[in-house]
């Protein structure tokens, strides 16, 4: 998924050439062509905004801080950008204790971003996108979704949640729509439990975080075989098998197995866990990549297995089993990630602490503590002509 965000102050991609008609997105990020490109407006998550949305636009977070998104311009990228999907604006709520009128709002503000982004489609001839739905209280969302129903199903490709315990108030005239979420689910389980509410593609934002804090997945669906083939009983009374491994623990400092037994992907075909402890110990930006590179194939398998569940018509039981075998939670931080990025924080002024630990001082300060390392080694007295007949 790629947004506005990381592209509004990015001119050139809505000057990228094409011909045919092709996408000027794909062509500017180099997106295979095997895979699906979907455009929106924020990050997932996003960093909540000094300001407030308006009745025409959105507060983002851009490499230049915070700025309004306008409807007309977030319109104008869906047609110059022409991703293979792309999600209409929603007025989302950052905070959980919003007042009954900030809920009002909300609806109103979607559902009004919603019927401009359709007029502007058919005048157009935008490609397909997907309606959002924010996660409003049930009254709300219920009037939202009929409104949807009766006035812009046929308009519409899909329906975009933030959140799938919006799932099961989809109308049943809704529910052939092809639902993506973008969420912030933290665990491989609450994925399963999105998928088992009726989402069919989600955001995974703790894939990228798990690189960074230095631990490689581990998991697989329903288990590992030896695990998936014991039986039920044997299962509850093992002890339950980590989501990953921390890879900045001294365990694996001498380690050359694979990350995970049994994967096949670039990072364990070519290296090991030793290797890449070093790499983070040395803070080389090669071990998050390494770690991105195994830890999307992980994720890459898990669903590819969910897939063949549920044709198997195994899922709700396969579920079971993964939830029994596997801990709860992603293994804690225990070493230091990349550099934090703007987009991962918003500064609150005044006298804030660094958020990245300082690279480089002064050279008069690094000469100053050569000069007393220096001085604090033994040398014998004497010069080169008194050393030589010594010797």
């Amino acid at each position: 998924m790629i947004v506005i965000e990381k592209s509004a102050e990015n001119a050139p991609i809505y000057t990228t050439p094409t011909q045919n008609g092709d996408s000027a997105l794909r062509n500017f990020t180099g997106l295979p062509s095997q895979c699906l490109s979907i455009l929106g407006p924020r990050r997932v998550p996003s960093i909540t905004p000094p300001a407030h949305n308006t009745n025409s636009s959105v507060t983002i977070s851009t490499s230049v801080g915070f700025r309004f998104l306008e409807l007309k311009h977030y319109n104008e990228a869906l047609r110059k950008l022409k991703a293979d999907l792309s999600t209409s604006l929603a007025d989302v709520i950052p905070t959980e204790n919003a007042s009954l009128k900030r809920i009002a709002r909300s609806a109103d503000r979607t559902h009004a971003w919603l019927r401009d982004t359709i007029e502007q489609k058919d005048r157009d001839g935008l490609r397909p996108f997907f309606a959002s739905i924010p996660p409003l209280d049930s009254p709300l969302l219920s009037l939202y979704l009929d409104d949807i129903r009766d006035e812009y199903k046929e308009h519409i490709s899909g329906l975009c949640l933030y959140s799938p315990a919006s799932t099961p108030e989809l109308p049943d005239s809704l529910r052939h729509l092809p639902r993506i979420c973008v969420g912030n689910p933290t665990t491989p389980q609450a994925l399963l439990a999105s998928i088992d509410m009726g989402v069919d593609m989600m955001t995974i934002p703790f894939v990228t975080q798990a690189s960074e804090f230095g631990i490689a997945l581990s998991f697989s669906f329903p288990g590992s075989s030896s695990s998936s083939s014991s039986s039920a009983a044997e299962t509850i009374t093992t002890t339950t098998q980590p989501l990953g491994i921390d890879m900045w623990s001294a365990t694996y400092a001498t380690d050359t197995s694979p990350l995970s037994e049994g994967c096949t992907c670039y990072t364990c075909r070519r290296h090991h866990r030793a290797y890449v402890h070093h790499l983070l110990q040395a803070k080389e930006m090669l071990a998050w990549a390494l770690l991105q590179i195994h830890n999307y194939s992980v994720l890459d398998s898990f669903f590819d297995r969910v897939r063949e569940s549920i044709k198997r018509r195994s899922f709700d039981d396969d579920s079971d089993t993964f939830n029994r075998l596997y801990e709860s939670e992603l293994p804690k931080q225990t070493g230091q990630g990349p550099r934090i990025r703007g987009y991962q924080m918003k500064s609150v002024g005044g006298a804030e602490a660094r958020k990245n630990q300082k690279a480089w001082g002064k050279v008069d300060e690094q000469l100053q503590k050569l000069a007393e390392a220096e001085s604090g080694v033994a040398t014998p007295d004497g010069d080169a002509n008194d050393i030589e007949e010594h010797v």
